[in-house]
């Protein structure tokens, strides 16, 4: 492949940018990646930021699907013991209400573990 702004040079890289490729006169290395010189550059720079900040959001979001799934599964258990204790005893049905409520928190909490484990197998 040719060089985008010297069609006869060879290009040597690709613009992380704009896709361009291009020679040893056109091309500037910013950090990880190729760009047109004084073009391109402060995109890729930006890029380059993007990606590495990704990189910590995947973690801190399966720390915190996995906090959630935690939560959600205490709340679900106190609800479904207060729900379900008046109806044991015999002094009523109002708070089955109660005890579905804590059944939905562990559905909830099921699907914030599965989420976690998905977010920390996408890291691996």
């Amino acid at each position: 492949m040719k060089c985008f702004n010297h069609p006869q040079s060879d290009g040597v890289a690709v613009c992380k940018s704009c896709g361009r490729v291009l020679c040893h006169d056109c091309c500037a290395e910013v950090g990880t990646g190729s760009a047109c010189k004084g073009r391109c550059e402060s995109d890729v720079e930006d890029l380059n930021i993007i990606i590495k900040r990704s990189k910590s959001a995947y973690q801190k979001t399966g720390g915190a699907y996995k906090r959630n799934g935690i939560v959600m599964l205490i709340l679900g258990l106190a609800f479904i013991f207060i729900g379900i204790i008046p109806v044991i005893t015999g002094q009523g049905y109002a708070t089955v209400f109660l005890a579905i409520m804590g059944l939905l928190f562990v559905i909830w909490s099921y699907f914030s573990f599965v989420s976690a484990k998905q977010i920390t197998n996408i890291e691996e």
